[in-house]
Parts: C-alpha cells; structure tokens; sequence
C-alpha cells in the first residue's frame, strides 16, 4: 500500500547520495526530472521485483552520462550508490525484523512501519554517501578515470558486487524474508562491503605508485629533450664564435673601398639574416633557464619545440627566477599543457601563427600569460569552456572542461581570458 512511497523515498534517495558523492553535479530542475524518469520503473516491481532496479540505475547513469561523458565513471558513481542503498536497506531490515519483530510482509502495509523504514533507510544511505565522499577527497580520482585499465577494474569490481547484492536478495526474497535471513543478507553486504573496500583500496595503492613511475619517466623523456635541445644550442653557439671573426673580417674590403652601397647591401643579404638566426626559438628555449620547476621546464622544453616543427614563432619570456609555484605539479602541468596546446592549435589556423608565453612575478603570485594569434572564426569566450564545444570537430574541446575541473580544487587559482583585435590571451594567476 505505501510501496509508492518506500520507492520514491529510495529514488530520491539515490539522487542526493550521487549529488553528494558527484559534488552537486545536477540541478533541482534536472534532478526532478531525472526522480520522475526514474519513478517509471516502480510499475516493473510487481512484474519483476528487484530487477526494476536495472531500469533505475540505467536512468541515473544515462543522466550522468549526459552530464559528464563518461560511461565508466557514470556507471561506477551509480553502482556504488546502489551498493549503499543496499546495505542501508538490509542495516534497517535487521533492525525492524529481528530487532524490534515487525513482520517484513507487513512493513509496506502500515503508515508507521513505512515511515520508520524510509526515514532510517534513507539516513543510512546518505551518512554512507557522506562518508564515502569524505575518503574520495583526500584521493584524486581523476587521475585514475585517465588510467583507464584501474578504471575498467575498479567498475568490474563495483559491478559484480552489485550483481552479487542482488542475486542474494533474490534468493532471499524466495525463501522469504524472516530474521535470519536479513541477519545473514546484512552479514554476508557487510563482510563484502569490507572486502569490496579493502580491494579497492589496494587498487587505488598499486595504481598510485604505477602513476608515479609514469609521470617520473614522461619527466624525464621531457628533460632529455631539453637537454638534447640544449645541446644543440651550444653546438650552434659555438660555430657562430668560432666563425664571427671571419665574418667581420669580410667587411673590411667594403670599408677600404668606402664602398658604402656595396657595404649595405652586403650586409642585409649576409649579416641580418644570421642575426635572425641567434634570435631565433632554438635560442629562446635558453630562458627556460630561469624556471627552477623541473617538471614544468621539461613539459614546456617538449612544447615549444613541438611548436617550433610546427613553424610556429614562440616567444618565451621569463625574466625572473621561478623557483616554487604554488599548485600540485601535476595539476600545473596539466593545466599549463592544455593551455599551451590550445594556444598552438589556434595559432596553427593563422596565416603568422605565433605564441607567447610569459612568466610575470607579482608580490607572492606568479602570473603565466598564454597568447596565440587571433583565430579567424574566434568562437565567443564563454563558448570555449563548455563541455563537448569545439572548433576541432566531435570528440573534442575537453580540455578546458578538464581545465576547469582541475582548477575547482585551488581557491587561489584564477584564470582570466581576453580577446584584442591582435590576440588571445589567457592570465593564469596562481596566489
């Protein structure tokens, strides 16, 4: 008789805990519609019982999905909340049963029952999906989502516990739910849930440490490049000494004479254009010197030399030292590799694509500023950040959603974008 009401609680139920554990992911308006959508499959329960829930959690992954465009993290959000819905169904049925002898047929016939049912189902769900939040945070899941082989074994993981979850319940559901069936259901959810947590805390472990490794090799491929770069350059430098005498030496002739015109029109077409040679990208890469951030200094050694190849002027300068920024390495480097690629992508679409980047201190902020040639289709500003919106075609213009993801974690990280008649400019000012 109040079924419609124990359902519509735990439909409910599983929106707040997935906007508690998504950080608020959806809106009122599209989290209506996603508990009405969902509340369809409330009439499957009289034909097929439990397996309606199938119906359910393709709902809230689709409405995740939409949001977020990723299937293995949408469906992972939702099958752990159905995990907790579980275990807070089966914690309340073992109080109610066996705990205080209420007749489990009889729970959804009267008002009281009901209400005590949903309201302690309903806390329990939400305090676990607070909990759970509060583990998530101090482990950046993002990292592990881009590593997708932990991410695949973390959702077959979540998915056979789900599976298992409801194979038990309908096993229990056949032989009738009396007190020592729920007390051996909410026994065997909450050994696996400890075991569930155990694996994949030794998952979360193992691919920590294989990111680690990752990231110290893509740093030090980044280096070598750099050095080799380096190298180049003082290979270069020392022609140019060893040559220049002589080259000063064939204007002489010139002098003697008082061969002015001569002397000019030698030295545009011989002396300018080896100047421009010395002032050339291989020679601005020089003032990655004054980065002291070893990580950061390899990621843009690597990019600017790929915008070199790309015959893209680069313009680097860093006038100070920059010994310490303060943001995670990693994220900085993500942030400032998105930046930059943009920049040369742009840049790329420009009759003299050029790009700029410059390091400017500020009190105790560092402001990095990314500039590129103005695009000749320049989307609008606000265009650019949204999720999915790209110049590229599909399958891209995620980045600067990552971008904005990221930097939702640094209340001291601003990032400011303007649009001249010349420019593209993005201010990247870290406090």
């Amino acid at each position: 008789m109040f079924s419609i009401l124990m359902a519509f609680i735990q439909i409910t139920g599983i929106f707040i805990a997935i906007q508690i554990l998504t950080n608020k992911v959806f809106s009122i308006k599209e989290g209506v519609v996603t508990v009405a959508i969902a509340m369809v499959a409330f009439p499957l329960f009289t034909l097929v019982q439990y397996w309606s829930m199938i119906l359910v959690l393709l709902v809230f992954v689709s409405a995740l999905y939409w949001k977020n465009k990723n299937l293995i993290v949408s469906g992972s959000i939702t099958l752990v909340v159905i995990i907790l819905l579980t275990i807070s169904d089966s914690i309340v049925g073992f109080i109610l049963v066996p705990g205080l002898h209420f007749k489990y047929d009889e729970i959804f016939n009267e008002l009281l029952p009901t209400l005590v049912y949903c309201v302690g189902m309903l806390t329990n769900l939400l305090v676990l999906a607070f909990l759970l939040r509060k583990l998530i945070e101090k482990v950046d899941l993002s990292r592990f989502v881009e590593h997708r082989k932990y991410a695949y074994i973390i959702f077959s993981i979540v998915a056979l516990t789900v599976l298992a979850f409801y194979m038990n319940i309908y096993a229990g559901s056949i032989a009738g739910f009396d007190g020592s069936v729920l007390k051996i259901n909410t026994l065997i959810f909450t050994g696996y849930t400890i075991l569930l947590i155990v694996i994949v805390t030794v998952v979360i472990n193992t691919a920590t440490n294989e990111l680690k490794v990752q990231n110290q090799k893509e740093q030090l491929e980044q280096l070598q490049d750099y050095v080799t770069t380096l190298e180049s350059l003082h290979r270069e430098m020392r022609v140019f000494r060893h040559d220049y005498v002589n080259i000063l030496s064939t204007l002489v002739g010139y002098i003697d004479n008082n061969d002015m015109p001569g002397l000019k029109y030698y030295f545009e077409n011989n002396i300018v254009p080896i100047n421009k040679t010395i002032e050339s990208n291989n020679y601005k890469i020089s003032l990655l010197q004054n980065i002291h951030v070893i990580e950061l200094k390899g990621l843009l050694a690597v990019k600017l030399i790929r915008a070199q190849e790309l015959k893209i002027d680069a313009i680097l300068e860093v006038v100070e030292p920059v010994d310490k920024i303060s943001m995670d390495s990693i994220d900085l480097c993500k942030v400032v590799g998105i930046l930059l690629d943009n920049a040369v992508e742009a840049a790329l679409t420009c009759e003299n694509p050029v790009i700029r980047i410059a390091f400017v201190k500020k009190g105790d902020s560092i402001i990095i500023v990314f500039a590129n040639s103005l695009p000749v289709n320049m989307p609008p500003v606000y265009k650019i950040f949204e999720e999915g919106f790209s110049t590229k075609g599909e399958g891209r213009g995620l980045g600067l959603a990552s971008l904005r993801e990221i930097m939702k974690k640094y209340s001291h990280v601003a990032l400011d974008t303007k649009v001249t008649d010349r420019e593209v400019i993005q201010e990247l000012e870290i406090m």
